[in-house]
């Protein structure tokens, strides 16, 4: 029997006859009163009943299915004599900022069992695509960003999660490294859990990749899904899967997240092995990212001003890359774009374990079909599997999830510096792409031997050992969340 599409109801506040439809896309709420043919529940009470005109009086209101998180139908009480049909929901703005809501309905008594029907209905329809009730490992880093997290946590993502009858186990970090091994070394992580929330920057990601890594069962770990709530100062995993750095919404996402595979990647450097998933960075990137701590009282905008004192100033940064380039034209990588973009990526991996390193480590020859390049005066290294590294910064807007390349951006400090400048002010929009100043490549694998004595590597935004360190990439190996099951870039 086919689950019922309508339900009617009263509000709460005055008795007036409202009809719930469930549409294609959202709940319709009409509060449509024909005072000729249909009473209020006012007039089946003792309140008195004033005429009213024949014309129907029209109100309408919608929630996509999106944003409803949990409906029940709550039995009567001394307060309220039938039973109470509960909606809660987010409200969210064009802004992509949301707030937790509810709306309730009087329903007949004799209406009960269709309620619960309807609820039904309405449930399947508002996760379609995602899980109910979803089981969630909630990492929460109290150092990060301003070391608000947890404040911030149990305000904003808290009364959502609970909305959403989802549950949780809140686990607080105490020391840098110790998300992975809280996920190296859990029991049953995959059994007690649907995914792993860190409510962090992009440190705590970095460190759950890392750890599920070195479980056991990496590859079946490797299916977990990793999500964020935005609570540190780098937030880029939950921008380009949520499209929005507000913490109410990144938790209205993390509810109804797609679980879509990624490519991550293998670095060596010294003797250790690492996950990467978002970023590597030598020269002017990481310099401004690790090498202005003692501006950190000037924000985010630390960042711009360092980056313009580094162009003024000419910083070269002298290393040797050497690199498996796949395609290397703005043509080519369109076209690219073009063919991965409208993969469905499902959350399947054909890896049984974790991949074996198949150009070996940093330590080995390099492979005689890689290009290599000996520059004294590079001025940006940067490579990403994601297109956003921050709110303003589309680096790489021709990433996609799984399509099996990193994209590389190397920057030559001998161009002009207004050059470089336009470039980097193009950056916001991802204007930069088609700069002829500008090389920008999907490879696959890489290394870099820096020839300076000193200076700063960032890996996912986390400061590595300055040294030569060699990345390979292994196409759909992870698992995140995704609001729409792709990132939330423009594209190319």
């Amino acid at each position: 029997m086919p689950l019922p599409d309508s339900i009617v109801g009263y509000t709460q506040a005055d008795g007036v006859r409202v009809r719930l439809l469930l549409e294609d896309r959202f709940l319709l709420i009409d509060h449509a009163q024909v005072y000729s043919s249909q009473p209020s529940l006012g007039c089946f009470s003792s309140i008195s009943c004033v005429s009213a005109p024949s014309t129907a009086i029209l109100q309408q209101n919608s929630i996509v299915y999106f944003n409803v998180l949990w409906a029940e139908l709550l039995p009567s009480t001394l307060q309220s004599q039938l039973p109470v049909l509960t909606i809660d929901y987010c409200k969210v703005k064009n802004d992509k900022k949301a707030t937790l809501d509810r709306v309730s309905f009087l329903i007949d008594d004799q209406n009960e069992r269709a309620c619960e029907a309807w609820i039904d209905n309405l449930l399947k329809k508002s996760y379609r695509n995602s899980i109910r009730n979803k089981r969630l490992l909630v990492l929460i880093n109290p150092f990060g960003g301003q070391g608000t997290a947890m404040t911030r946590y149990k305000k904003y993502s808290a009364p959502i999660l609970a909305a959403a009858r989802c549950r949780v186990e809140e686990i607080e970090t105490k020391y840098r490294g110790h998300a992975a091994e809280i996920i190296e070394n859990m029991e049953e992580l995959e059994q007690k859990f649907d995914a792993i929330v860190c409510c962090s920057g992009d440190g705590i990601p970095h460190e759950v990749f890392n750890g599920l890594s070195k479980r056991t069962n990496a590859a079946a770990a490797f299916k977990m899904p990793v999500c964020q709530l935005p609570c540190g100062s780098g937030n880029a995993l939950c921008l380009n899967l949520v499209g929005s750095n507000d913490l109410s919404f990144a938790t209205l996402s993390v509810v109804k997240g797609i679980p879509i595979s990624v490519d991550l990647c293998s670095l060596t450097q010294d003797n250790k092995r690492y996950i990467t998933f978002l970023s590597q960075a030598l020269g002017m990137i990481a310099d401004c990212d690790l090498g202005t701590e003692n501006m950190r009282w000037m924000g985010d905008s630390r960042f711009t001003v360092g980056l313009i004192m580094r162009v003024l100033a000419g910083a070269k940064y002298p290393c040797r890359v050497s690199v498996r380039i796949l395609h290397e034209s703005r043509t080519q990588i369109r076209q690219v774009y073009q063919e991965h973009k409208n993969n469905q990526y499902a959350s399947t991996s054909e890896h049984t374990q974790l991949p074996d390193l198949k150009y070996g480590t940093v330590h080995d020859p390099v492979p005689e079909d890689w290009k290599s390049i000996d520059t004294s005066s590079l001025a940006v290294f940067y490579v990403g599997k994601m297109p956003w590294m921050s709110s303003d910064a589309l680096f790489f807007p021709a990433a996609l999830p799984r399509d099996g390349y990193l994209d590389m951006i190397l920057i030559d400090s001998s161009i002009p510096k207004k050059e470089i400048f336009s470039i980097l002010l193009g950056v916001a929009e991802g204007k930069h792409f088609d700069s002829k100043y500008l090389h920008y490549y999907k490879v696959d694998a890489y290394r870099i031997e820096p020839k300076a004595r000193s200076g700063y590597i960032s890996i996912d935004g986390e400061s590595f050992n300055f040294a030569p360190f060699q990345v390979e990439l292994h196409a759909g190996l992870g698992t995140v969340l995704s609001r729409t099951g792709e990132f939330q870039a423009p594209g190319v």
